[in-house]
Parts: structure tokens; sequence; C-alpha cells
């Protein structure tokens, strides 16, 4: 079976690719393996979003265009992709919208990922509290998980 690799990055933090990306990259070409870079628009929950709390609507808003968000989404992955990937090498980018660590393990198991890939941040105190994506993914993946640190 083909080694599958997962590299969940995060558009809105350069530092969630910088490293990782290059290195699945390197793996992948040592490895003949297939890549996934991918990204997760978080939900917005309803009553939060002031929009929808005025008018009182749950179901979204006309501003808030989520097929138009992943399109923009993927075309940035792509972007950054063919940034670091080595001369000759192709990847898939998906861009989904939902829970971040859920929509992660959820395409890991779908793909179905021999490993995922991913940048870990110097931890906060808000990560002891709640627990960051990297440490939920590592707790819960059905496959390896390589951390990557700054």
């Amino acid at each position: 079976m083909t080694e599958h690799l997962l590299i969940p990055i995060d558009l809105s933090y350069p530092s969630s690719w910088k490293k990782a990306l290059p290195h699945a990259f390197a793996m992948a070409k040592a490895t003949d393996a297939q890549l996934t870079v991918m990204t997760v628009i978080p939900e917005i929950m309803g009553g939060l979003d002031w929009r929808y709390s005025i008018r009182g609507e749950t179901g979204g808003s006309e501003d808030f265009n989520v097929e138009e968000i992943l399109q923009q989404a993927r075309a940035k992955l792509e972007e950054i992709g063919r940034e670091h990937a080595p001369a000759g090498m192709t990847f898939e980018v998906i861009a989904r919208y939902g829970t971040v660590y859920d929509e992660i393990l959820n395409l890991a198991e779908e793909l179905p990922a021999s490993q995922i890939v991913m940048a870990a941040h110097r931890k906060s105190m808000a990560d002891y509290m709640i627990g960051s994506t990297t440490a939920r993914v590592v707790r819960h993946a059905t496959c390896s998980v390589q951390v990557v640190r700054e």
C-alpha cells in the first residue's frame, strides 16, 4: 500500500507550514508517498456572530458564503504548496469547513492517511486549559502523527 501523508495547515499562521510543509514534501519524495495538504475553515456558531444575533438567524448570512471561502482557501493552499514542492512533485489540496480537529481526523480516515504531519506552536496557558488542535489530533488519530516544532 502506498503511503499517504496528510498535512493540515492553518492559512492564518505561516508557522503552521513554514517547517512542516517542506519536511512533509521531503518525506513524500523519499518514500514516494501521496501528499494531501488541507486546511479547515473554522465553523462559526450562529448565536455568536452579531449578524446572526441581530437578524435572529441561525442558518448563516448572505455575507458568509462557505463555498466561496473554501474555493479561496483551496487556491491559497495551491499557492503555498507550489512554493514548497520539489520540481515535478504533485499534491492534492482539500479545504473543509467545521471543527478543525474533527475535520483533520475525518479526512485522515477517509484517505486513508498513513501519517499526519503537522506543526505545533509554543504552548500558552490556553493550551493547558482547553487543549490545542495538535494535541487533540495526536490523542485521537488512528494513524501516526508527526509533530514538527518551530
